[in-house]
């Protein structure tokens, strides 16, 4: 997963970018974080096969979006879920398009991305101006430092791609195409 502060930076700048569609903001705030955490949204969920609708551990990042639109719970009408759904999207760009070949070097390492979060975060907190959120805190850590493997700038470009993304279209995409459909 993209670190939580890049998941918290994309929404508010979608919430920005989108003024007219989100609604209840807390909620789609709330929703842009679900997948990563357990149903209590206190700690970082240990299922994210589940939560992700796909395949997802160490060596796999896969998101079957598709599988989410066709849960009975969804209602992608509602904040929440939008948020939900542009966290799957988000995880799906990361690993799969914008950050496939740090992901690759990543693996080959047996490596992870969370210091690299760690160095980010400082960066994005200010930028975005992103509060602190309780249940999640211990997860936005700021740590002095170079990342390994991500760039602030790149990051910066993947969160204003991904909040410029219009959450209807991408569905529509998902629909006729498929993941596939996305690139």
């Amino acid at each position: 997963m993209p670190g939580f502060v890049i998941h918290l930076a994309i929404g508010k700048k979608y919430i920005e970018k989108h003024p007219k569609e989100i609604i209840d903001e807390k909620q789609f705030m709330k929703g842009i974080i679900a997948p990563d955490l357990n149903e209590d949204m206190d700690r970082v969920t240990a299922n994210k096969s589940k939560t992700h609708y796909g395949d997802w551990g160490i060596c796999n990042e896969i998101t079957n979006i598709d599988e989410f639109l066709q849960d009975q719970k969804v209602n992608i009408e509602m904040d929440y879920w939008k948020g939900y759904f542009l966290h799957l999207l988000a995880d799906h760009y990361f690993y799969n398009i914008d950050f496939s070949e740090e992901n690759y070097r990543k693996k080959q390492n047996k490596d992870t991305f969370f210091k690299d979060y760690d160095y980010i975060n400082k960066e994005l907190l200010f930028r975005y101006q992103i509060e602190k959120i309780d249940s999640i805190e211990k997860y936005m850590n700021i740590v002095e430092g170079r990342p390994k493997y991500l760039k602030s700038d790149k990051i910066i470009q993947y969160v204003e791609k991904m909040s410029s993304f219009n959450i209807n279209e991408q569905i529509k995409i998902i629909e006729e195409k498929g993941m596939e459909g996305l690139k």
